[in-house]
């Protein structure tokens, strides 16, 4: 349980709605009221922050990262994985993140992390897991993020072996992928039918479904078989714009992802294949992104972060190219908390500052509504009401 606070006169950005002048009270964890200055009346037994010329907005979420993702962390134990990746989220929480959604690895270690968070046995943000990714035969992430199924009931057992062991969504690989040596990233994999069968084990679980799917082809059938999310988008066309918005098909573009490979990836190791693939999905990445944003698509933000050259946390890179690319700062920040929380089916928990919510919270020097690098250096983090920086 988190102190009463009671943050005061900067700029509120609720996940959907700009008060200027405000206040946000958190008490015991969750948020109290939120308001205009010039409305409040009376307050907690309160610590009064000064918040004038802030910004205070709900925790940001990524939700796209792979945590234990890194080929040297498969080779470890649960245990000694799980302590690598406790540490790389509460870097990832100081930097302001408060939800992280993982979105394929093999290791088993990613539940048991995901409940020494939730217990309070590791300080973090809060961690949401697909578990292992579902792939055809060789298909994308094989070999590091995905177990093999073939034909639609096989997708269905794979669906309900990773519910059963604790996923908060179900990964679908649509197409293949970069990092995945021998495939052309935009190439068809899981046909609709077989998605549709783990789409529809998700769905009956009260989850989320989100697809992989870098070519149109992979995209059209990842929406037709009634994917929540299309991860990545880099081949959208006009058909497949249109089917998102007919279907409300949330668009994850992690457009820092393939700029980080072509421009870190070499010094760090990444293997030459990886990089030349990135270097030609760059272009069209950026152009489809563009695309969907001026047809109205609605997007949130997610990193694909987990390399040793995109480091879990550093949503803000992604949020800086989300508006050079085309999209208004205030959607950029809705597209990573409010929205990005009702993607992660987790809307009525977080996401906003909403009385109930769960006091989540950032202060970020300077106006976030019209700079987005202040949330590079964020001044004060809350989790669930608990100072955390």
């Amino acid at each position: 349980m988190g102190a009463h606070v009671l943050l005061r006169g900067g700029s509120v950005f609720t996940g959907t709605t700009v008060i200027e002048q405000g206040f946000v009270e958190l008490d015991d964890g969750r948020i109290g009221r939120v308001g205009a200055v010039r409305d409040l009346t009376g307050t907690l037994e309160a610590e009064v922050v000064d918040t004038v010329g802030m910004t205070v907005l709900p925790g940001l979420i990524d939700t796209h990262v792979h945590v234990l993702h890194q080929p040297h962390l498969l080779k470890l134990s649960e245990g000694a994985a799980a302590v690598w990746g406790a540490r790389a989220l509460l870097d990832a929480l100081r930097a302001g993140v408060t939800t992280v959604r993982d979105l394929g690895t093999r290791s088993p270690a990613i539940f048991g992390l995901k409940a020494a968070l939730a217990a309070g046995y590791a300080e973090g943000p809060r961690l949401l897991a697909a578990g292992a990714a579902l792939a055809m035969t060789g298909g994308h992430g094989w070999h590091e993020l995905s177990v093999e199924a073939d034909g639609a009931e096989a997708l269905r057992r794979a669906a309900r072996r990773e519910l059963k062991r604790g996923a908060d969504v179900i990964k679908l690989m649509a197409t293949g992928g970069a990092g995945t040596p021998g495939q052309m990233p935009g190439s068809p994999q899981l046909t609709r039918a077989e998605m549709a069968a783990a789409v529809d084990e998700a769905h009956r679980a009260g989850k989320p479904a989100a697809a992989h799917a870098l070519g149109t082809e992979g995209i059209v059938a990842a929406v037709e078989a009634g994917a929540d999310s299309i991860e990545h988008g880099v081949y959208l066309d006009d058909r497949a714009i249109e089917l998102m918005l007919a279907r409300g098909t949330v668009l994850c573009p992690t457009l820092s992802i393939y700029r980080r490979i072509v421009e870190r990836g070499p010094a760090a190791g990444a293997p030459d294949f990886i990089v030349e693939k990135s270097r030609a999905i760059v272009g069209p990445h950026r152009e489809s992104f563009a695309k969907a944003v001026r047809a109205g698509v609605r997007i949130v933000c997610g990193t694909d972060a987990g390399a040793a050259y995109h480091p879990v946390g550093d949503l803000v890179a992604e949020m800086e190219m989300m508006a050079e690319y085309g999209m208004r700062p205030l959607d950029v920040l809705r597209a990573a908390t409010a929205d990005a929380a009702a993607a992660c089916g987790i809307g009525q928990e977080t996401g906003t500052l909403s009385p109930g919510r769960v006091a989540d919270v950032v202060v970020a020097p300077g106006d976030a509504l019209s700079d987005l690098r202040v949330l590079r250096a964020p001044r004060l983090v809350f989790r669930a009401g608990r100072r955390v920086l």
